[in-house]
């Protein structure tokens, strides 16, 4: 977890609908403009989901995607948790995602303490707020999952943004689904609207099964989504091999694509997409630009996001 903050605050007026009585007060005093939750995926371990770590914070691509909101003048607060449904302590350090030189696991916080995080903001930040705190949630690989979860759970909560770097659902339930329904059982009963041990092929728009993965509720005003292809142009020319990939486009549960914004690379992997630096990145940051203006400018929406394939035509880049 790691706390950032910008410059100056910078109100951000404009938000989709909270029902709230009586007059809006302002936010309370060192409160951020931007809550960012972010959920990194699967280890490359045997150990799953336990051994599961927040490696987003640690890439440093949750910094690289804030520095849009604070290049603005904007404050931005991440907290960010692995792909888990709770808290917990890895049992083996994996360098690849916590980088070289760790050599013990941090303890990692999981889905429930970002929901409760999120609920929080709506008391504290949202409701009743005439500059509401936006939130903005990332997801990376299974984390994808657990973003789409966390909006679904909530349908009361707005999201500003939500970020796709090339979701996946193959494997999650196999890594999650005996936790969740122990976790249920324990409870005595579920504490969400569905079966959240049931996620993958299992929300229905229209005819078809989606991954929840691929659907944007209706709560989510902009969907940013980043895909790979299953080959990898290599720089100095050639292929290779490229797995997982995310196959499909998102949608609402309307059948719309409205506010959604696709993005397929095809000189980017499954990993390198969530690097700093790198196009994926880059092109995140650029399908954010215009709906940031809007914002700031007091409305819901740019005027592009209208047009046939909303801010950014184009859904196949390098």
């Amino acid at each position: 977890m790691l706390l950032t903050t910008g410059c100056t605050p910078v109100l951000l007026t404009a938000s989709p609908s909270v029902a709230v009585q009586g007059a809006l007060t302002p936010r309370p005093e060192g409160s951020p403009d931007i809550l960012m939750i972010t959920f990194s995926g699967r280890c490359p371990c045997f150990n799953v989901p336990g051994d599961n770590v927040d490696y987003l914070t640690s890439r440093g691509t949750s910094d690289d995607l804030a520095a849009v909101f604070r290049a603005r003048g904007l404050s931005v607060l991440i907290v960010g948790a692995s792909g888990h449904l709770t808290a917990h302590v890895p049992l083996a350090v994996h360098n690849e995602q916590l980088g070289s030189g760790v050599t013990v696991a941090p303890p990692q916080d999981g889905f429930v303490q970002m929901e409760a995080r999120l609920v929080a903001a709506q008391r504290d930040w949202i409701a009743g707020r005439s500059n509401p705190t936006r939130i903005v949630l990332v997801g990376h690989s299974h984390g994808v999952v657990w973003t789409h979860a966390l909006a679904r759970a909530h349908p009361d909560i707005p999201v500003s943004a939500l970020i796709d770097l090339d979701g996946i659902c193959d494997l999650w339930e196999l890594d999650n689904r005996r936790l969740i329904q122990d976790y249920v059982k324990q409870l005595g009963r579920s504490p969400w609207p569905f079966d959240l041990s049931n996620s993958c092929n299992s929300v229905r728009v229209g005819t078809l099964r989606y991954d929840l993965k691929d659907v944007v509720y209706p709560n989510v005003v902009l969907n940013v989504e980043i895909q790979t292809q299953p080959l990898v142009v290599l720089p100095g020319g050639g292929t290779d091999l490229n797995f997982p990939f995310d196959r499909l486009a998102n949608i609402r549960p309307d059948g719309s694509r409205s506010g959604i914004q696709t993005r397929r690379f095809s000189s980017e992997t499954h990993t390198s997409v969530t690097l700093p630096g790198q196009p994926a990145l880059m092109a995140v940051k650029t399908m954010l630009s215009p709906w940031l203006d809007a914002w700031q400018a007091g409305l819901e929406r740019p005027a592009c996001a209208a047009q046939d394939g909303g801010c950014s035509t184009a859904t196949t880049a390098p």
